[in-house]
């Protein structure tokens, strides 16, 4: 029942059976320049002497460890993960790294140990129970993941990955309507904004633009709007072609400097759509003073392309 789910439980690639030779890894030389190195020696010479390296420093330890797992060398580093336990002032953090470590080396014994621990450190977080779901979902037990989930879900409902898995497990077991019963039911959860734009999203994908809509008011209307909660809805709104909803419901909420500069790109390219020049030059001109230089040269393209607008539309007119 839970194969379909492995995607939704594993975000990151599982750790190789044997470092093969042949398998590169890019990094960089001293001149910045990317080259590309066999998994073999970039374990050797990188990360043992990162690991070695930041062996005292809790952040940096906990970065390598996770970039690592990420490119699959989690057999490397159960040592390391267990010194983060040791020393990390963070303990849910250290014991969900080490965990997954656990996990994803295949000891599901000793990943559930761990993670338990740091429920009796910590008490039940979202990350931990979600964790702790993984484990249950390998050993196919298919009750206790469900139950851990919707526990995690009810500690946070806009955790995301205990969230798409906990409906997932209810669309694996109850269908469609099942999937919709446990969605309505994280809507109603306090604070929750993620599981009302799944609902939005499923309302446009089934033609219902008023009962999508009634949920973004929903979203927006809460005193703290997450700015990926904006950059989910203006994609989503987007991608079924109502580019002016994105402008009229996000456009007033969005702030640069809270909400991130994705959003506003995202409303920039509703605005290029739908011909609201002035509004679209107006939101960058609120965009340039705060966005980082690699955004910089987007928003060069975007004023471009408005100018280009703005003439076709005076030629238009004249």
């Amino acid at each position: 029942m839970f194969r379909r789910l492995l995607a939704v439980f594993r975000p990151r690639r599982p750790a190789a059976p044997a470092l093969a030779t042949h398998d590169a890894i890019a990094t960089y030389d001293e001149h910045g320049r990317q080259v590309m190195m066999p998994r073999a020696e970039w374990r050797d010479k990188v990360l043992h002497p990162q690991l070695k390296q930041h062996w005292d420093t809790p952040d940096a330890l906990y970065g390598t460890i996770m970039s690592a797992l990420s490119d699959g060398f989690a057999r490397e580093l159960m040592t390391a993960a267990a010194r983060l336990v040791e020393i990390d002032g963070l303990p849910e953090r250290a014991h969900v790294a080490h965990g997954i470590v656990l996990l994803e080396s295949g000891r599901l014994d000793e990943a559930e140990a761990v993670l338990r621990a740091g429920i009796r450190a910590v008490g039940e977080t979202p990350a931990l129970l979600t964790n702790l779901a993984k484990v249950m979902h390998d050993r196919r037990d298919a009750a206790a993941a469900s139950d851990l989930l919707e526990r995690a879900v009810r500690l946070d409902p806009n955790f995301e990955f205990a969230l798409n898995a906990w409906l997932a497990v209810c669309r694996e077991r109850s269908g469609e309507a099942g999937f919709l019963q446990a969605l309505q039911a994280a809507c109603a959860l306090p604070d929750s904004w993620r599981a009302r734009l799944l609902l939005a999203r499923h309302h446009l994908e089934t033609g219902d633009l008023p009962a999508a809509r009634e949920q973004y008011t929903a979203v927006l209307a809460a005193a703290e709007v997450n700015g990926s909660a904006l950059m989910t809805m203006a994609a989503d709104l987007a991608r079924h072609g109502h580019a002016g909803l994105v402008v009229t419901l996000v456009g007033p909420v969005y702030e640069p400097g809270k909400h991130g500069p994705q959003a506003g790109f995202s409303l920039l390219r509703a605005c290029l759509e739908t011909a609201r020049v002035a509004e679209g030059e107006a939101l960058l001109a609120r965009l340039r003073p705060l966005a980082p230089p690699p955004f910089m040269r987007h928003l060069d393209d975007f004023e471009r392309a408005f100018r280009q607008l703005r003439g076709a539309t005076v030629h238009a007119s004249a």
